[in-house]
Protein backbone atom coordinates (compact mmCIF):
# COMPACT_ATOMS: atom_id res chain seq x y z
CA UNK A 1 0.00 0.00 0.00
CA UNK A 2 3.31 2.25 0.24
CA UNK A 3 3.21 2.62 -3.25
CA UNK A 4 -0.19 3.43 -3.94
CA UNK A 5 0.45 6.50 -0.97
CA UNK A 6 3.27 7.29 -2.72
CA UNK A 7 1.48 7.69 -6.32
CA UNK A 8 -1.27 9.53 -4.39
CA UNK A 9 0.98 12.03 -3.06
CA UNK A 10 2.59 13.12 -6.46
CA UNK A 11 -0.28 12.89 -8.41
CA UNK A 12 -0.02 9.82 -10.37
CA UNK A 13 -2.78 7.48 -11.30
CA UNK A 14 -2.71 4.26 -9.37
CA UNK A 15 -3.71 0.95 -11.24
CA UNK A 16 -6.91 -0.61 -10.63
CA UNK A 17 -4.49 -3.82 -9.72
CA UNK A 18 -2.36 -2.09 -7.62
CA UNK A 19 -5.26 -1.95 -5.02
CA UNK A 20 -7.24 -4.63 -5.93
CA UNK A 21 -5.09 -7.45 -7.27
CA UNK A 22 -7.02 -10.77 -8.16
CA UNK A 23 -5.87 -13.40 -10.93
CA UNK A 24 -9.71 -12.84 -12.67
CA UNK A 25 -9.71 -9.37 -13.21
CA UNK A 26 -6.94 -7.28 -13.19
CA UNK A 27 -6.60 -6.64 -16.77
CA UNK A 28 -8.89 -6.36 -19.56
CA UNK A 29 -8.00 -8.81 -22.35
CA UNK A 30 -9.56 -8.94 -26.14
CA UNK A 31 -8.54 -9.37 -29.40
CA UNK A 32 -8.56 -7.42 -32.10
CA UNK A 33 -8.00 -8.28 -35.71
CA UNK A 34 -6.39 -11.40 -34.43
CA UNK A 35 -3.58 -9.54 -32.34
CA UNK A 36 -4.25 -10.35 -28.15
CA UNK A 37 -4.26 -6.67 -25.89
CA UNK A 38 -3.88 -6.13 -22.20
CA UNK A 39 -5.69 -3.15 -21.00
CA UNK A 40 -4.32 -1.74 -17.86
CA UNK A 41 -6.99 0.59 -16.37
CA UNK A 42 -5.32 3.38 -13.72
CA UNK A 43 -7.31 6.21 -11.92
CA UNK A 44 -6.70 9.36 -9.90
CA UNK A 45 -6.42 8.61 -6.58
CA UNK A 46 -6.55 12.57 -5.53
CA UNK A 47 -9.69 12.02 -3.46
CA UNK A 48 -10.80 16.27 -4.35
CA UNK A 49 -10.46 15.51 -8.01
CA UNK A 50 -13.24 15.62 -10.32
CA UNK A 51 -11.35 14.20 -13.43
CA UNK A 52 -13.81 11.18 -14.32
CA UNK A 53 -11.47 9.82 -16.18
CA UNK A 54 -9.30 6.63 -16.46
CA UNK A 55 -6.35 6.08 -17.69
CA UNK A 56 -6.00 3.06 -20.15
CA UNK A 57 -2.74 1.39 -21.24
CA UNK A 58 -2.93 -0.64 -24.24
CA UNK A 59 -0.21 -3.36 -24.84
CA UNK A 60 -0.63 -6.13 -27.41
CA UNK A 61 0.09 -9.06 -25.45
CA UNK A 62 1.86 -11.39 -27.61
CA UNK A 63 4.41 -9.34 -29.78
CA UNK A 64 5.62 -10.72 -33.00
CA UNK A 65 9.28 -12.84 -32.32
CA UNK A 66 12.27 -10.88 -31.55
CA UNK A 67 10.64 -7.39 -31.31
CA UNK A 68 9.37 -5.31 -28.13
CA UNK A 69 5.39 -5.68 -27.31
CA UNK A 70 4.05 -2.04 -28.78
CA UNK A 71 1.66 -0.44 -26.53
CA UNK A 72 -0.30 3.01 -26.56
CA UNK A 73 -2.05 4.78 -23.55
CA UNK A 74 -5.21 7.10 -23.40
CA UNK A 75 -6.97 9.00 -21.26
CA UNK A 76 -10.67 7.91 -21.36
CA UNK A 77 -13.59 10.47 -20.13
CA UNK A 78 -15.85 7.86 -18.02
CA UNK A 79 -19.03 9.53 -19.93
CA UNK A 80 -18.39 7.81 -22.87
CA UNK A 81 -17.62 10.59 -25.02
CA UNK A 82 -13.76 10.51 -26.21
CA UNK A 83 -9.85 10.09 -25.08
CA UNK A 84 -6.98 11.89 -25.40
CA UNK A 85 -3.43 10.27 -26.77
CA UNK A 86 -1.19 10.36 -24.08
CA UNK A 87 1.24 7.61 -25.00
CA UNK A 88 1.08 6.31 -29.46
CA UNK A 89 3.88 4.18 -29.27
CA UNK A 90 3.99 2.83 -32.85
CA UNK A 91 0.56 3.16 -33.19
CA UNK A 92 -1.18 5.48 -35.41
CA UNK A 93 -3.62 7.66 -34.64
CA UNK A 94 -6.12 5.81 -36.97
CA UNK A 95 -5.08 2.30 -35.14
CA UNK A 96 -5.48 3.62 -31.83
CA UNK A 97 -9.15 5.22 -32.74
CA UNK A 98 -10.12 1.45 -34.09
CA UNK A 99 -8.89 -0.50 -30.67
CA UNK A 100 -10.75 2.22 -28.37
CA UNK A 101 -13.65 1.91 -30.61
CA UNK A 102 -13.76 -1.68 -30.53
CA UNK A 103 -12.57 -1.99 -26.50
CA UNK A 104 -15.50 0.29 -25.75
CA UNK A 105 -18.17 -1.17 -27.95
CA UNK A 106 -20.16 -3.19 -25.38
CA UNK A 107 -21.83 -0.81 -23.00
CA UNK A 108 -20.53 -3.17 -19.67
CA UNK A 109 -17.15 -1.92 -20.56
CA UNK A 110 -18.07 1.77 -19.73
CA UNK A 111 -19.90 0.40 -16.48
CA UNK A 112 -17.33 -1.38 -15.36
CA UNK A 113 -15.01 0.90 -15.77
CA UNK A 114 -17.11 3.48 -13.95
CA UNK A 115 -17.17 0.94 -11.57
CA UNK A 116 -14.00 0.76 -10.91
CA UNK A 117 -13.75 4.24 -10.60
CA UNK A 118 -16.06 4.54 -7.98
CA UNK A 119 -14.14 1.31 -6.09
CA UNK A 120 -11.09 3.45 -6.32
CA UNK A 121 -12.19 6.90 -4.83
CA UNK A 122 -13.72 4.50 -2.24
CA UNK A 123 -10.67 2.85 -1.52
CA UNK A 124 -8.79 6.52 -1.09
CA UNK A 125 -11.62 8.06 1.28
CA UNK A 126 -10.66 4.63 3.21
CA UNK A 127 -7.35 5.55 3.15
CA UNK A 128 -7.25 9.03 4.28
CA UNK A 129 -9.70 8.14 7.05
Amino acid sequence: MLAVLSKMAKGISVCYSEVFPNANDDYFHFVYIGKIYVVADSYCMNPDCTCQEAVLNFVQAFPKEGKKADSFMVRYKLNGRGYKIHDHGKFTRREIKAIVMHFTADNTTLELLNERFKLMKEKVNEILS
